[in-house]
């Protein structure tokens, strides 16, 4: 038996694009800072050399043409970027050299101190921009992991659905046959297929409500990932360029300018740059930018996954309970309702955000700073708000989509919602009436936007003992001997005592520890875990005595004792069928 492939989870997966995404865009942010940096330079040196004319202009504008300009490498004729317009330039001032000399003030104007401006706003900006970008990938990656923990869960269960339904099986047919022997009696046979029955009615049901779960989350997760791609990631882009093609544009128009009217026999020639100069924007940088990487892509849509042989993909209605209420419609009425108050929550945050923004405009110095502060606060509040609201529709659209009635649901808590926001609009209109308006921010109140929380349980608490909940350290029995073939791995032999530590790294594998103290990787279905309370009884029993062997907290084991309790047969429920007979 081979051990599972040792596939990288997805978080970690999330986790490595979030990085490359950083990485190109700190490399933009030092392209663009690079660039300010030549224009800067090169307008210093070009105003202190402009009387001295001739060769040490075209020396000057040499060292330029030199750069590497592999970055404007995507561009066509209709679309060029800022830095093949600055070529540009760099090649009609070599060209045009003798007739430098009354252009030297022009090109003062364009010295240290403007440039200088720029490129600190900029950095300013990239600290920023960056901040915002952390937050929003943690935010993703969360509704990631999240989803990574509904998928573990919903997985096992299948797994514990599949051995219960197999011992039912076996039980049944042994009870049909007759098949009970001299130490077997009918009834107890009887007992056994009706206690499995029982337990694969309970699996059954578990396993549609962590499928449900499952599916849930997933839809959210994706989409809270077209968000990012779609709203939260051009946002940040569109903070870190700030105004720097409109800058870049002003310079480069400038020399263009100052060319033209230095010299009318460089008329041609830089009567076209000026034109690209003026044709500089954001939108158009930034195609060619993209052209050259991928990561800023949306990344393909997350797919259920049924896990073995589960063929159900889509929600299934449960009743719950002895007032047999439907839970796709509790969870319908739970998402509804969170829908609306994200809803009313942004727009909320809308109109304060429109206030403080008129009011800024008249504030004292003083003031910005405390202004500044709150508008980020609503801001911040607003998109978080439009996370939860974009999760919850997506939630909703699921369910309407199985036939659950939501809109019934949907369309009284949006009233709700409107009636309470027009409320508070004719609270405020009232206020502003009777000039209740001051000129600090106390009058706004921000309790109402606490931080949006939606990772609490969609469905209860399952009965059954989950791995995903297993507290560490935990005490395991090898199945199956395993040599490891990676550093990081550890070899095991069958019947080898071990302590799970933690999780593994990747899907199917967990750290654990043997008793000599080594910590390694093992194949989860290599080992069968063990009750604590039987484990501790094991170890101060004799040799020879009952083994304390216990999987899947009792649920994956099928026992047949006889009235001496002498004899049993074990099955695991983890990785191939095998049996052990324990004397």
């Amino acid at each position: 038996m081979q051990p599972p492939p040792r596939k990288v989870k997805v978080t970690q997966e999330v986790k490595l694009r979030f990085g490359e995404q950083l990485s190109s865009l700190q490399n933009k942010q030092q392209q663009d800072t690079e660039l300010l940096e030549d224009i800067r330079s090169f307008c210093k040196q070009r105003a202190a050399i402009e009387k001295e004319y001739g060769q040490a202009l075209q020396r000057l504008a040499s060292q330029y043409l030199k750069r590497d300009w592999h970055r404007g490498k995507n561009e066509s004729g209709e679309c060029r970027s800022v830095f093949s317009v600055w070529k540009s330039v760099v090649e009609g001032t070599s060209c045009i050299g003798q007739s430098r000399v009354t252009a030297a003030e022009n090109y003062r104007n364009l010295t240290t101190e403007a440039a200088k401006t720029a490129r600190t706003a900029k950095e300013q900006l990239l600290k920023k921009s960056i901040e915002q970008l952390l937050k929003v990938q943690n935010e993703l990656l969360e509704t990631v992991k999240e989803v990574s923990k509904t998928k573990k869960h919903y997985v096992h269960l299948e797994r514990v659905s599949e051995v219960v339904k197999e011992k039912a099986a076996d039980a049944e047919a042994r009870l049909k046959k007759s098949d009970h022997g001299i130490f077997h009696s009918k009834a107890n046979l009887q007992k056994l297929s009706a206690k499995f029955s029982a337990q694969s009615v309970v699996c059954t049901q578990q396993l549609s409500e962590a499928r449900n779960e499952y599916l849930l989350a997933l839809v959210a997760a994706n989409a809270h990932h077209d968000l990012y791609y779609l709203s939260h990631l051009p946002d940040v882009m569109k903070c870190l360029d700030g105004d720097l093609y409109e800058r870049l544009r002003d310079y480069l128009s400038l020399i263009s300018k100052t060319e033209l009217n230095t010299c009318k026999s460089t008329q041609e020639r830089f009567v076209d740059i000026l034109e690209a100069s003026l044709q500089v924007s954001r939108q158009q940088n930034l195609q060619l930018f993209l052209k050259d990487t991928n990561l800023f892509l949306p990344t393909p849509m997350q797919q259920f996954q049924p896990a073995g042989t589960d063929k159900v993909s889509k929600l299934e209605t449960l009743v719950r309970g002895p007032s047999s209420e439907n839970v796709l419609d509790k969870e319908a009425r739970r998402w509804t309702s969170r829908a609306a108050r994200d809803y009313k929550l942004k727009t909320h945050g809308e109109r304060i955000l429109q206030r403080l923004e008129a009011r800024q405009k008249n504030v004292s110095d003083k003031e910005v700073s405390s202004m500044d502060i709150k508008i980020e606060e609503v801001k911040e509040s607003v998109r978080k708000a439009e996370v939860s609201k974009v999760k919850a529709d997506a939630r909703v659209g699921l369910l309407r989509q199985i036939g659950v009635d939501v809109d019934t649901w949907l369309s009284g808590a949006m009233t709700q919602a409107n009636e309470e926001l027009e409320q508070e609009r004719r609270l405020s209109e009232a206020r502003m009436s009777n000039g209740d308006i001051s000129s600090n921010m106390e009058d706004f109140d921000f309790s109402e936007f606490e931080d949006l929380d939606d990772d609490g349980e969609i469905f209860e608490e399952s009965t059954l003992s989950l791995s995903g909940s297993r507290t560490y350290p935990s005490p395991c029995q090898v199945l199956y001997s395993y040599k490891a073939s990676l550093s990081d791995e550890l070899s095991v032999t069958q019947g080898e005592l071990l302590e799970v530590i933690e999780d593994g790294d990747v899907e199917e594998w967990v750290k654990a520890r043997n008793k000599s103290g080594q910590v390694g990787y093992v194949p989860e279905k290599y080992i069968a875990y063990i009750n604590q309370a039987v484990a501790d009884s094991e170890s101060t029993s004799h040799a020879g005595g009952l083994s304390a062997e216990k999987s899947l907290s009792g649920i994956s084991e099928l026992e047949w004792s006889d009235a001496t309790g002498n004899n049993r047969i074990q099955e695991s429920g983890r990785g191939p069928r095998t049996k052990s007979i324990i004397v």
